[in-house]
């Protein structure tokens, strides 16, 4: 397998942030089951039975995304598929052998120094008190949450694209960036960076070097190009059409001329070197020619630049059009970007919803219901779009960048979709397990309080482990493109962390009530409110045995 430097980069943080996840949806049931008054073993056991299932499927989600990478045309992203899911998969094994077999060897001492010590009635604690007030309420919770979201997400319509690299230039003050400054003055066809426009043409240019004149003239007035290099002005000095078939008749292959003008030609010196000089422009047959052009808009490695390709293509197109070229082309690093770009942006297009049936899919089975994959995918594209609109708003609005990155948006639907589902797995689960002994609104009281903690503490690492991306890449060329990289999966992971899967998840899952397990057991009972519960209905045959309930 190809692994790139991005490539480990993100393996890191990816099984950092993931692994610990998986490693706290498993420590904490522990710690709860400890609590409950179970022995180590037993806790680990009962914790890994309630969630392996939930660590699988997480896991899961993960993997698939990461394998529809395969399906990119980009090679980054096809290239950082099978690295990063097989990554996941070991770390699915660690946490589903090699932590339970630790934390049971280890037994309450793994908690040091609070102590895991069963207690009489588990406190629901912060978050069960913020879901007994959003079950009171929850179309109002859902309404200010779709709201806010929709408002953070509109300012992701600022978004523009950008290139990767930056410009790599010597440091401000020193003799490098004086000594490049003057070439940039006083020698503007020196340019280290040009844009290549490439002409073919069906004859020797020299046969008809007129075509020449024809093509600089539709280039020139297109308004595009601050100098514009060519066969005809190749160092600065100027040969007309027919001095430049002359030369050829008289001097041959400019690649064979010596560097210094042999004795007995009546050329004069400035011309010999002109002609010369034309082999960076004609290629040896003669077919092939190019011009070397600085853009108005900017230096190659600008967004701007980038943003120009298609307009300088269309020049070019004209220019071929008006010379009798066959083909024509533009290289040069904007050019390079900008299909980049492009092909990111078909992979966004193609790949995205490949991912979002796959994760669908699973999560049908997981949650053995048809109705909740719809709102939980319908809430990681929600946080997508917001997180994305927080990115444009801090680097294109406040930070006066140009665009962001063009594998932001790919790398943060990408890691969104899959690592979002992880914590609505959890939640969803633990939902579900609750379900089976309360009613629904009281179960999502109780699950939001067992599972608030953990999806906290996990958002926040790893939230932090992405985070490590923006300050530990955050200097050197290309700089604020990955900070951008970096805040933005943050930030969305940090959304989803405390306002979508603690608040706008479960207020759906209230509101929608039995629907949610359609077309499960579990969702065809009457009403989850009016249904009686295990224990209510033991209390009302014990009593009624006993000769003093509704039976007497």
């Amino acid at each position: 397998m190809k692994i790139s430097e991005i490539t480990d980069i993100l393996l890191i943080v990816l099984l950092l942030g993931a692994g610990t996840d998986y490693g706290l949806f498993l420590v904490f049931r522990v710690r709860e089951a400890l609590r409950s008054g179970q022995g180590p073993k037993e806790a680990v056991e009962h914790a890994l039975v309630r969630v392996g299932e939930s660590i699988s499927a997480s896991a899961g989600t993960v993997i698939l995304a990461l394998l529809s990478l395969l399906l990119a045309t980009f090679g980054i992203y096809r290239d950082l598929g099978l690295p990063l899911a097989v990554g996941m998969g070991v770390m699915l094994l660690a946490g589903l052998t090699l932590l339970p077999a630790l934390l049971a060897i280890v037994g309450r001492a793994a908690f040091w120094p609070s102590r895991a010590v069963p207690v009489a009635e588990e406190r629901r604690g912060w978050w069960g008190r913020v879901a007994g007030r959003l079950v009171k309420r929850p179309a109002l919770t859902l309404g200010i949450g779709v709201l806010v979201f929709l408002g953070l997400a509109s300012a992701a319509l600022g978004y523009h694209s950008a290139g990767f690299g930056g410009a790599v230039s010597a440091p401000k003050g020193s003799d490098a960036a004086a000594g490049n400054a003057i070439l940039a003055a006083d020698f503007p066809h020196a340019s280290a960076n040009p844009a290549n426009l490439i002409l073919q043409y069906p004859e020797p240019i020299w046969q008809d070097p007129a075509r020449l004149v024809s093509a600089e003239r539709v280039l020139e007035r297109s308004g595009l190009f601050a100098t514009l290099a060519g066969p005809l002005d190749p160092n600065g000095t100027a040969m007309g059409p027919s001095t430049y078939a002359r030369l050829h008749t008289e001097l041959g292959n400019p690649l064979t001329l010596p560097t210094l003008e042999p004795s007995g030609l009546s050329v004069p010196r400035s011309l010999y070197d002109a002609y010369r000089a034309t082999a960076l422009f004609v290629s040896p047959e003669g077919t092939v020619v190019q011009f070397e052009a600085s853009l108005r808009a900017g230096g190659q490695q600008t967004t701007a630049a980038m943003d120009a390709t298609p307009k300088v293509r269309a020049a070019l197109a004209a220019a071929a059009r008006a010379s009798g070229a066959t083909a024509n082309g533009v290289a040069g690093e904007a050019a390079s970007l900008y299909d980049v770009s492009s092909a990111s942006n078909h992979d966004l297009v193609h790949i995205v919803p490949v991912a979002v049936v796959a994760i669908g899919v699973l999560l049908a089975l997981v949650l053995r219901s048809l109705v909740a994959p719809l709102y939980l995918i319908v809430s990681v594209v929600l946080s997508y779009l917001a997180a994305l609109g927080v990115s444009t708003l801090a680097f294109i609005d406040i930070g006066g960048e140009k665009g962001l990155t063009f594998i932001l948006p790919f790398l943060m639907f990408i890691f969104l979709l899959a690592l979002g589902e992880d914590y609505n797995i959890l939640v969803m689960t633990r939902i579900r397990e609750e379900a089976h002994r309360h009613s629904l609104r009281e179960a999502v009281v109780e699950a939001i309080g067992r599972t608030g903690p953990t999806v906290t503490s996990a958002g926040i690492i790893l939230a932090g482990s992405f985070a490590v991306i923006a300050i530990a890449g955050g200097g050197g060329p290309g700089g604020s493109q990955i900070r951008a990289i970096g805040f933005g999966l943050a930030i969305g992971i940090l959304m989803d962390t405390f306002f979508v899967r603690t608040l706008l998840v479960p207020s759906t899952v209230a509101l929608l009530g039995r629907w949610n397990w359609w077309p499960a057991r579990l969702g065809r009972h009457a009403d989850d409110e009016d249904r009686v519960r295990p224990a209510e209905a033991a209390r009302t045959v014990a009593t009624t045995v006993a000769g003093d309930g509704p039976g007497k």
